[in-house]
């Protein structure tokens, strides 16, 4: 397990430092805001971030693209909510001489809301916010509130706050497409489709998911032979949690797959797990660090015989996840652990790693990263014999390897004036292209 520990050793490593570079980067001053408008840095990460538009509307901030020169840092984030809107959590961080001073607003997006309503309602919820820092300042003179009121009454509850609901919480989608191309010597052809049904209350969560993909290839050889590929996967999961406080809860899941690369004709497991929290879930859009338990019984049919010579086993088996997810003025930091373990043979397991990062190392300067590794000891599903050439050239066929990993970084550095509330649209990007 010696990767296990050091993929969290790197875990901890990029958190210590990456908190040591915002403390060096709160020590630059911001210049005086003699311009009588509150200069604000916005880290927008919600659904329905425009920044366009909140520079255009909200005309009374004075928009900075450094942190360092702010009096106030917007953090704004979201999750996705039980009937598949959007929470929105907007942070207020007071800087220099307002540092200390605080505020946090949420607010809730349905579904249905369209983008211009989503931005709307972030333009309202930071006009809100601000109020508090320039109550007492020579700009709440030229300031003005407006109210509207509701158009129907009613007494908020938990769940619909007050509104019937002849689904019973209950959130269905439907989903189903195609893709094809080709050329004279090939084609492709994809057929794809999914149903999920929901219920979420603060007591519970119901998932029922089902999936299906389906792929095929024609290739016309130098030669005149067709060579024709064809890949399916099914996949279906179904679940039940129950919360058991603010940091704790339990569930029960039933997963089933089918693919032809794998080998697996159908495979199925079952079996209880059970979360904690390091952090309360309320704090879930700031900062999670997860500790998940669960053991299951997998029962495994495949479509040929295995390199062990089996057509179908029973399997007992136990996993444990470490995932964690941080957003913070500096930036954002996001993994997890995932080490899985057959019970009957333990020399028969894999750990998967993965740590992502946006780190904005110093004023201007950015870094992005991501990377992931795993490692393979339990490839029991292996078709026996010897792959052809077609299929390890087209990777119509599992293959027997100790890892596979995948990684990527940049760097980014902006210079120039630093501020920015004008805006532009003309010659748009992604308008139409007038020059090639």
């Amino acid at each position: 397990m010696s990767v296990v520990r050091s993929l969290m050793v790197c875990f901890a490593a990029l958190v210590i430092a990456a908190e040591s570079a915002a403390a060096q980067a709160a020590t630059v001053q911001p210049p005086s805001q003699g311009d009588g408008l509150p200069r604000v840095f916005l880290d927008c990460q919600a659904n329905g971030c425009d920044d366009d538009f909140l520079r255009t509307e909200l005309t009374w901030l004075n928009f900075v693209r450094d942190r360092t020169l702010a009096l106030v840092h917007i953090l704004v984030t979201s999750q996705t909510t039980a009937s598949g809107g959007s929470e929105v959590t907007a942070t207020f961080i007071g800087l220099d001489t307002l540092s200390g001073k605080a505020d946090t607003i949420v607010q809730f997006s349905p579904q249905g809301d369209t983008f211009d309503e989503r931005r709307k309602m972030l333009t309202r919820v930071i006009g809100q916010g601000m109020v508090r820092f320039v109550a007492n300042t020579p700009l709440a003179s030229r300031l003005s509130l407006a109210y509207q009121a509701p158009t129907q009454g009613g007494i908020v509850t938990s769940s619909t706050r007050g509104a019937s609901d002849r689904w019973n919480l209950w959130v269905f989608r439907v989903g189903g497409g195609t893709f094809f191309n080709g050329e004279e010597s090939y084609k492709y052809h994809n057929i794809n489709g999914s149903f999920e049904a929901r219920r979420t209350t603060a007591g519970s969560k119901i998932f029922f998911g089902v999936r299906g993909n389906r792929n095929e290839e024609s290739y016309t050889l130098p030669d005149g032979e067709e060579l024709v590929t064809k890949r399916k996967n099914y996949n279906m999961e179904a679940s039940q949690v129950w919360s058991l406080g603010g940091q704790w809860s339990a569930g029960f899941q039933v997963n089933a797959s089918s693919s032809v690369t794998s080998n697996l004709e159908l495979g199925t497991r079952i079996g209880p797990a059970i979360e904690y929290d390091v952090f309360p879930y309320s704090e879930s859009t700031r900062r999670q660090l997860i500790l998940r338990y669960g053991v299951g019984m997998k029962n495994l049919n495949y479509d040929s015989l295995t390199v062990f010579d089996r057509l179908s086993e029973r399997l007992p088996d136990h996993r444990f996840t470490v995932a964690a997810e941080a957003t913070q003025p500096w930036g954002g930091i996001f993994g997890n652990v995932i080490a899985s373990q057959y019970l009957n043979d333990m020399s028969k397991y894999r750990v998967d790693g993965f740590v992502g990062m946006n780190w904005r190392i110093v004023r201007g300067l950015n870094l992005n990263f991501d990377v992931g590794y795993t490692k393979l000891r339990d490839q029991i599903n292996l078709k026996r014999g010897t792959a052809s050439e077609e299929e390890v050239l087209l990777r119509l066929r599992q293959l027997q390897t100790g890892y596979y990993y995948f990684g990527s970084i940049s760097l980014s550095y902006t210079f120039g004036s630093v501020f920015s509330n004008v805006v532009n649209p003309r010659f748009a990007q992604g308008i139409g292209s007038f020059f090639f």
